[in-house]
Order: structure tokens, then C-alpha cells, then sequence
């Protein structure tokens, strides 16, 4: 900054020369595209630019070109430029068709629970916020200051010929490396209107009747003894002591795990799901002291619990499968062990699940079935087999619809596939496999295929490198379910429908994949189609330093069996129709 420019700010009073930054806590959100976004991923920037809009601000509205044509200009540059949105009345068509009038790529946010907006205190339309990600830093925080003119803008502008906003000045300071003016101009856009956030600190939280019971719906399934969670949430005492990490986690869409766009939830039977109230309510909640009323009995100390160590209650079949002696150190090839059934009659599975012996180690587990024929094809190689289903973190059991079932015949047997990473100690995984069976068979028998791509080519360090695979039934056929996998590159992925008449269908999109969930996404109604429906899977990787589980961004990655490899599969639970 050169010494005149300093002078004219000392003589007319401008406060705020180099504020000190002040922290914000990391957030996700979701665009009008249905795309995941969070604070935190932005590592390789040099500034996150929020810029709140609402459509029934003047000044928003006015602002807003100016914002989009920033991120037009500085679309090179190491900054990332994103609309965040709070108006309860707008809907990601809203916003897309808003976006599309501009013609910009900025991703519109849209906080629907209106927690993000408070948790960044803003609290008028057309104000910016300026963010460092790295150190989740606030650089500047006011108007887009649209050029007017003035004494200061006029001594901004010699520094920077052709500069069209006090944003502007600011955002190129950056890039440059170069220190500037903070906090000259305020936002004047209108109040926002957070009238979620206003009814809910208009009244007290209650643990008993509103949180507990959010987190018996939400939470306690996993967060139990011999759950699949690191601790268990059995007492009031636990989850305030947890509180702050809970908050973090729902913030940043962390919690519950494996959740698809909430705008699919309604869809899908036994989803990962926390609705916008709850999540305010639970914030509200802690950010109040995560209190306990006085007198009242703790509802978590009252759940039951289970008797069994099958969800589902007592199999009618439990399988046991041989111990797998793990050793401390190295790369494991698949392990294939075959197991007979000794059946003595046709059954109709109707859910199965797994009582995990070592889950640290035990990567995935995949259940194949065998008829007499398929044993002697292949025979060196194991014999041909079909699938039946599997085991993943996430994907302990698998209930089918009530109408349908799997035939497992007398003279089959199971081939198992067990995939196990070392943990830097010997272990012995015990793990079995319990089998419910139907009393009559069902109208629909139920098979598994697949759509996958397994000629993709990760290069090395590349932030989004997209995917697609596609099926087309040659039949007409009932859809069930989808159970995605990827590995640690894994980022998100979505489906859709084409059908025969050109029509396209979104049947479901996971926005934010981890690879430690790999969840089963069971339709409530199943999807009938008809033959010649194609169905698409769209996702992408992450194989740069950026993604935390990479566990080397400097390889190129292919298809393969280990976890530092990758993998582009779903597999589907369908019924022909007869």
C-alpha cells in the first residue's frame, strides 16, 4: 500500500485497517445442483467468498452481478466464490433457474435450517464473507462496496486500474499476496429473515422431550454396545460431554453417516437421516449448555438394551464361518473359503445379516451362492458363482420388501469372499452370518447385478476426476435397491433412469460418499423398468492431497482389490417380471 493511499485513510477516519481475524467454525452445505460443499475441502484456496443473497433485497439482487462476475474474473485464481442462501421460500429450482439466468457455474447454497447462516453471524442480505480455509479465518467481512466513485475507491483504483468493487480490491490483495483496507464498507442489504432460528430461541429446548428422542431415532442404533460407533450414547452425561463434537458433525454433514440428498430421503427405507428442525434443535440444544431438566428421568438410560446380538432378532440359520488368522503387517489377497448349508429343503431368505467378529480389520465380506454346476465350472478357480449379497461398515444387515425373497435351493452352498486389512496386530476374526427365512415363497424373486466401469484411469493429484457406468435392462424388471462402493478416492456418485421414451428419472444421489459407510439404499416402492431402461451411475474421485483418506495423491489409480486402489460399482437388488 503506498504512503498517500495511507494518509487519505488516516484523514478521512476509515476504521478497520487490518482488523484481526476472527474464526468461523467449518460447515456443508448443498447447491442448487445437488453438489456437497464444505469449508474445509477449499484447503487448496487461497479464500472462500460467501456472498448472502435473497431475492426480496434490493441490494442483493443489485450485488449479485457483480459477485458473479468476480468469480468470472478470478476463475483462474486459488479463491472459490459461493452464494449462500437462507430464504425459506427458495427451492434449488428457484436458484438453479436463478443461476442459469446469470449464466454462472457459482454454486448457490441453500441453508435451509438457517444454522450456518447463524453460525457465521450474518445477518443481512448482499453481505460477504471473505475466508481463509486453512485457518477457517475471517479476512474481510462487509459489502461488495460496488464502485461509486469516492475518495477512497479513487485511491484503490490507481493501485488497481479498472477495479469495479471494494470486493474487488479486496479479492486481488489476496491473490497478490498484498495486505488491504478490511472493513471499510458495511452491508446495508436487508435483515435476513432467520425465522427458524428465532422460533427455536424463542422458546427452551427440552433434552427429554425433543433432543432425546432425536437421538433414540437418529443416533442410538449405531451409538450402542457392540454398535458400530466409538462410543456408546446411553446417558445424558455422555452426549454432553460430546456435545461440541456432535455439533461439528452436524455442521459439516458428518453425522449421521452415508446420507443421501435429503431431497431423496422420502424414498428410501432405514436412511442415514436427520431432518433441518432436528439438526437446529440439537444445535440449539448444546449451544444452551446441553442441559438436563431438573428432576426428569434420563429417556437414553430407558432404552432397552438388546438381548441379542442379531438386530433383527435370532436367525433361523446362523452360519459359522471359519476363524481367519490375520497377521500384524502386510497386503492380503482375497481369502475365498466355501461353506455348505446341509439344507434340506428350498428356502426363501428374507433378510440376512452379520454379527462382525473384528471390524477393525474386516473390510468387506461378499456372499456367493453355488449350485452343483456352478462348483464344476471353473472348479480350479473355485467354480462360477452368484452373488448374494454382502457385508460392509454400514451394511451389517439387509431386509428385503415383504413381497420378495432370495431362493437359496437344497443343493447349494456358499462361497465366501473375505476381504481384511492389518491393523499392526495378530488377530483372529470370528465372524458369522445369521439367515431369516420366509414361510411361503414370494411374488417376486430377487436377484443382484451390477452397472461398474472398471477401465477408468485416476491420474495423479486430480481434485475431480468424473466417472459413469451404465446398464440397460433387456427385460422389464423391478428395481429394489442400489449399494454403491468406492474406495478412499471415493467423493459422490448419483443415479438416474433413462427410460425407453427418452424420459429421465433421479433415483438417487449421494452427494458426500464415505468410503467407511458403504451403505444399502432400499427404495420403499420399487421402480418398475421397462425393457430397455437404461440405468446411469455418475460420480467422481478425489485423488488429490485435498481429500484427508487419500493415502497417496502422488499414484496414479486403477481398478483393483485393495483399498489403496479404486473401485466404480454398485450393485442392484432387482426382480423380473414374470
Amino acid at each position: 500500500m503506498n504512503r498517500s493511499l495511507i494518509l487519505l485513510i488516516i484523514m478521512i477516519g476509515w476504521p478497520g485497517v487490518f482488523a484481526s481475524a476472527s474464526q468461523v467454525p467449518d460447515f456443508a452445505l448443498i447447491d442448487q445442483n445437488g453438489r456437497f460443499h464444505q469449508l474445509s475441502r477449499h484447503l487448496d484456496k487461497q479464500a472462500v467468498v460467501l456472498f448472502v443473497y435473497s431475492g426480496a433485497c434490493d441490494e442483493s439482487k443489485s450485488a449479485l452481478p457483480e459477485f458473479l462476475s468476480l468469480q468470472k474474473r478470478f476463475r483462474n485464481a486459488p479463491v472459490s466464490f459461493q452464494v449462500l442462501v437462507a430464504d425459506s421460500g427458495e427451492t434449488r429450482e428457484s436458484l438453479s433457474a436463478l443461476s442459469q439466468r446469470h449464466d454462472s457455474a457459482v454454486p448457490f447454497l441453500l441453508d435451509e435450517s438457517q444454522l450456518v447462516t447463524d453460525a457465521l453471524a450474518l445477518g443481512r442480505a448482499a453481505e460477504v464473507l471473505v475466508i481463509n480455509p486453512l485457518r477457517n479465518e475471517v479476512m474481510y467481512r462487509g459489502g461488495v462496496g460496488l464502485y461509486e466513485d469516492n475518495p477512497l475507491q479513487q485511491a484503490l483504483a490507481a493501485n488497481l486500474p479498472g477495479m469495479t468493487s471494494h470486493l474487488h480490491y479486496v479479492v486481488h490483495s489476496i491473490v497478490r499476496g498484498e495486505p488491504f483496507v478490511d472493513n471499510t464498507w458495511s452491508a446495508t442489504g436487508a435483515p435476513l429473515a432467520l425465522e427458524r432460528m428465532r422460533n427455536l430461541r424463542g422458546r427452551t429446548v427440552s433434552y427429554e422431550h425433543e433432543v432425546a428422542p432425536i437421538l433414540v431415532e437418529r443416533c442410538v442404533s449405531c451409538h450402542r454396545n457392540n454398535g458400530m460407533a466409538p462410543w456408546v450414547m446411553d446417558s445424558h452425561q455422555m452426549v454432553q460431554g460430546w456435545s461440541a463434537m456432535i455439533k461439528e458433525t452436524l455442521l459439516t454433514r458428518r453425522m449421521p453417516p452415508g446420507q443421501i440428498d435429503y431431497e431423496f430421503a422420502d424414498r428410501y427405507e432405514d436412511v442415514h437421516y436427520i431432518s433441518h428442525d432436528e439438526i437446529a434443535t440439537l444445535v440449539r440444544w448444546i449451544e444452551t449448555g446441553a442441559l438436563k431438566g431438573h428432576g426428569e428421568n434420563d429417556p437414553l438410560e430407558a432404552v432397552e438394551v438388546a438381548g441379542s446380538v442379531w438386530e433383527l432378532g435370532e436367525p433361523d440359520l446362523v452360519i459359522e464361518f471359519p476363524g481367519q488368522k490375520i497377521p500384524a503387517t502386510g497386503v492380503l489377497a482375497y481369502t475365498f473359503v466355501p461353506i455348505e448349508l446341509g439344507l434340506s429343503e428350498d428356502k426363501w431368505v428374507s433378510a440376512y445379516a452379520f454379527d462382525v467378529g473384528d471390524k477393525t480389520a474386516l473390510h468387506h465380506v461378499i456372499v456367493y451362492t453355488q449350485d452343483g454346476r456352478q462348483r464344476r465350472q471353473n472348479a480350479s478357480g473355485g467354480g462360477s458363482r452368484t452373488n448374494f449379497g454382502g457385508y460392509a461398515p454400514g451394511r451389517e444387515h439387509v431386509v428385503l420388501d415383504e413381497d420378495t425373497g432370495i431362493l437359496l435351493r437344497k443343493d447349494m452352498r456358499f462361497m465366501i469372499q473375505f476381504h481384511y486389512t492389518t491393523v499392526g496386530k495378530e488377530i483372529v476374526d470370528r465372524t458369522r452370518l445369521g439367515l431369516y427365512f420366509r414361510d411361503t415363497p414370494p411374488d417376486k424373486v430377487l436377484s443382484r447385478t451390477a452397472v461398474m466401469n472398471g477401465e477408468f484411469v485416476i491420474p495423479a493429484g486430480v481434485r475431480e476426476f468424473p466417472v459413469t457406468a451404465n446398464t440397460v435392462f433387456s427385460r422389464d424388471t423391478w428395481l429394489y435397491s442400489f449399494a454403491p462402493h468406492m474406495h478412499f478416492r471415493g467423493k459422490h456418485i448419483r443415479f438416474a433412469a433413462v427410460y425407453p421414451d427418452g424420459r429421465r428419472e433421479s433415483l438417487l444421489s449421494i452427494p458426500n460418499f464415505q468410503h467407511n459407510w458403504q451403505m444399502v439404499y432400499r427404495l420403499k416402492e420399487p421402480v418398475l423398468l421397462p425393457a430397455g431402461t437404461e440405468i446411469i451411475a455418475e460420480g467422481a474421485f478425489d485423488n488429490s492431497r485435498f481429500n484427508p483418506l487419500n493415502p497417496d495423491p502422488s499414484q496414479e489409480v486403477t481398478w483393483g482389490d485393495q483399498v489403496w486402489d479404486e473401485m466404480f460399482i454398485t450393485w442392484m437388488r432387482v426382480s423380473e417380471v414374470q
